[in-house]
């Protein structure tokens, strides 16, 4: 019997996906051995946050994992699939696992979440089902039960005001979303 693959779930809102986030992916494959990453923006986010246009958010991210094709990194719908008004991490999770038994997946969370994760619903499930839980942020968080990666300190909500002030905002983007962004004027404060 083959062994499960391992599947990394990298969960967020992507508005709009930036040069950390590819290099997230980049890392969960190669440094951390996972032989796919999934992600899966946010459908509707627990805690309030309006996102921009989940289509376009997916798109974005299509654009980001190109280098891999879709072999090794995919960009998935899944949070809508629930059909839950609320798609809480763990709700998700059991959802992933109950469509994809054979596959042993790992989550990708940002450290920001991992700090307040006991506000998580049921975070204790959620490590239980994971085989791994990779920690990624703009510092090393040294708790031995996870997995860490340090990032660049570069934000979506930094790029948002940075396009809406006017500002060259291209070089913290992956390939083909500034030319998305513009193409779309997404984050265009001076838009009708």
């Amino acid at each position: 019997m083959d062994s499960p693959k391992k599947t990394a779930i990298f969960g967020g809102k992507f508005d709009p996906p930036h040069l950390a986030h590819q290099l997230t992916v980049f890392l969960a494959l190669n440094k951390f051995g996972m032989d796919e990453v999934w992600i899966v923006p946010s459908f509707s986010h627990p805690f309030g946050f309006k996102p921009s246009d989940f289509e376009k958010r997916l798109e974005m991210c299509r654009i980001m994992a190109r280098p891999w094709g879709e072999e090794r990194v995919k960009v998935c719908g899944f949070e809508r699939e629930t059909g839950l008004e609320t798609v809480y991490t763990i709700d998700l999770l059991k959802f992933l696992t109950a469509k994809f038994p054979e596959r042993a997946f790992s989550l990708i969370i940002g450290s920001d979440n991992w700090n307040v994760r006991d506000k998580w619903k049921n975070f204790d499930e959620i490590s239980n089902i994971c085989q791994d839980i990779i920690v990624v942020g703009r510092e090393r968080n040294e708790s031995p039960d996870h997995k860490s990666i340090v990032l660049p300190d570069i934000s979506s909500s930094e790029i948002r005001s940075l396009i809406a002030e006017g500002k060259p905002f291209e070089h913290l983007l992956p390939a083909g979303i500034p030319e998305f962004i513009c193409k779309n004027r997404l984050y265009d404060t001076t838009k009708s």
